[in-house]
């Protein structure tokens, strides 16, 4: 049985990195490699615990790098990971590494440079270009990529190309549309069963503009007296969006819902048009997850997004800074209940044939297997 040592360096939060994490880890184990999951914290461990042939340990991941006045030398830390993993590494007769995002690069690469083991690196989100250069990315053996946006980015940047592997959910029999709404979910939000529900799900965080949607739902709502706003996640944009609302005069109808463990209940049971304005996105699992239970999504017109939202068949993308465009296109799906109905269903078979989760499995493990040393 061939080992493979998985590095992850992640925050508080499960969110799209540590989902691919879950995704990748679960192939791997089903395509009967011994993985060692090296992670910073405890975050993901409840999902992935007693999975055979999965031993998971602490790791820690000190970051060499200089952004703006930002400068970081933890030499001595760093040389004392190294040592250390390198020891583990060759005591456990690891055959490959996988760096789940770039930073892990840092120790992974000249790891397995020093041992003549294939790295292969999972980079998620585009990055600044001296990201690539200190995260010593540019010299894994395998580069994996989850939109065509970001491939491209990194090529441009750090010159180097590699697999699109396309992010993933489970659309078979997690995320799936709901026949009949659970109403505890709108009640415990303050939302009468009748309302619509427009909904984004993503940290509170300035490239996640959940302020460029407030502007558009405080612009149209006075004509839709039931419609709603609520988004999902917490971040440090939490109290100026608060004071946002109350200067809006809009506390009853935007509901901030803060960090959830489970999305799903309230794509299943609350939200009818999904909306990701982020500026940036690698690819964006929230809208794949929302076209699996049959939402349709409006969508930035920008990096990422434009690999996951079909024009006029699954949803609608706008033009990044064009707020009255997004206004239209919500406007729209709040005035045509077929509509949503149409394009929801369509974004759930677009999903099915490009985003389910056997395909990633069998890419992910296929770019892995095919890693070579350099």
């Amino acid at each position: 049985m061939k080992t493979i040592l998985v590095m992850h360096k992640g925050g508080s939060q499960i969110r799209g990195s540590e989902v691919c994490l879950i995704h990748t880890v679960n192939a791997l184990l089903a395509a009967r490699y011994r993985v060692i999951l090296l992670r910073n914290n405890s975050i993901i461990d409840q999902t992935l615990k007693e999975l055979e042939n999965l031993e998971i340990a602490d790791c820690d991941y000190p970051e060499i790098m200089i952004d703006g006045d930002h400068k970081s030398f933890p030499i001595l830390r760093y040389i004392h990971s190294f040592v250390a993993l390198r020891k583990f590494v060759k005591q456990h007769d690891v055959t490959r590494i996988f760096c789940n995002g770039g930073l892990p690069c840092q120790l992974g690469v000249p790891l397995g440079k020093s041992i003549r083991i294939p790295v292969v690196c999972h980079f998620h989100h585009p990055a600044a270009k001296r990201y690539f250069y200190f995260w010593l990315v540019r010299f894994a053996d395998r580069l994996i990529f989850p939109s065509n946006f970001t491939a491209s980015i990194v090529a441009q940047k750090c010159g180097r190309e590699g697999q699109v592997v396309y992010n993933a959910v489970d659309l078979d029999t997690r995320y799936v549309p709901s026949h009949s709404r659970d109403s505890r979910f709108r009640a415990e939000l303050g939302i009468p069963n009748d309302g619509l529900v427009i909904g984004q799900v993503g940290a509170l965080v300035p490239h996640k503009r959940p302020d460029f949607l407030i502007k558009a739902f405080a612009a149209i709502c006075n004509r839709f007296p039931r419609l709603y706003l609520m988004i999902i996640g917490r971040g440090s944009m939490q109290e100026s969006l608060r004071a946002e609302i109350s200067r809006h005069q809009l506390d009853d109808r935007i509901k901030l819902r803060g960090y959830v463990d489970d999305v799903l209940p309230y794509l299943q049971n609350v939200i009818d048009i999904n909306v990701l304005a982020s500026a940036e996105e690698g690819l964006g699992i929230s809208v794949i997850e929302a076209a699996g239970c049959s939402l349709p999504s409006v969508v930035s017109d920008c990096t990422g997004l434009k690999e996951v939202v079909v024009q006029n068949e699954t949803g609608y993308r706008f033009s990044p800074n064009d707020n009255t465009e997004l206004q239209s296109f919500l406007v729209k799906l709040i005035q045509d209940p077929a509509l949503r109905i149409r394009l929801g269903k369509a974004a759930r078979e677009h999903a099915l044939k490009n985003f389910c989760l056997p395909r990633y499995s069998a890419d992910i493990v296929s770019v892995i297997e095919q890693s070579t040393k350099h």
